[in-house]
């Protein structure tokens, strides 16, 4: 029954992990590692190297961080001639040097392992996120994406629909 779900039921325990100081470079490849496997992941928990969780950076903020380095350049939006190859590799090098931490959201939205499915959809709707990380202690057990839960849900739903 889908009123019985927990996050624990919805999370996914394997999930994509980098180090606060790493670049934003290695959050993007981390990130488009993780979506070759999960094609809706979207988001890469940030600790430090004790393990303790830092924060998240999701595909919106390494968006905002890209448009900063990649896409700042007056000469990306000009209509004249441009060498583009060269401009991306220019954009691409600033990039490999900002850190992570200027982008990480430090106070992600975190749910409980047994909160129950109306405690995790309230999380998303209040904190106007599709994900939440899944915490026990100082330790990230999974993350819980709302496509997840919509898939949870509609099994239940269709199921009963059918009788």
């Amino acid at each position: 029954m889908m009123l019985r779900k927990r996050a624990w039921d919805m999370m996914r325990d394997d999930f994509p992990v980098i180090q606060d100081d790493a670049s934003l470079a290695e959050a993007i490849r981390i990130m488009r590692e993780a979506m070759i496997e999960a094609p809706d992941s979207q988001v890469v928990v940030v600790q430090n190297k004790g393990g303790k969780l830092v924060g998240a950076i999701n595909l919106w903020q390494l968006f905002y961080a890209v448009k900063q380095s990649v896409l700042k350049d007056e000469n990306l939006k000009s209509d004249g001639e441009v060498d583009w190859d060269q401009q991306f590799a220019n954009a691409c090098l600033i990039c490999t040097q900002m850190r992570l931490e200027e982008h990480v959201i430090k106070d992600p939205p975190t749910l409980k392992p047994n909160e129950p499915i109306l405690l995790v959809i309230e999380t998303f709707l209040k904190t106007r996120r599709d994900w939440a990380l899944v915490v026990e202690g100082d330790k990230v057990m999974g993350v819980v994406y709302v496509t997840d839960v919509y898939r949870e849900m509609t099994r239940d739903m269709v199921t009963y629909f059918k009788k």
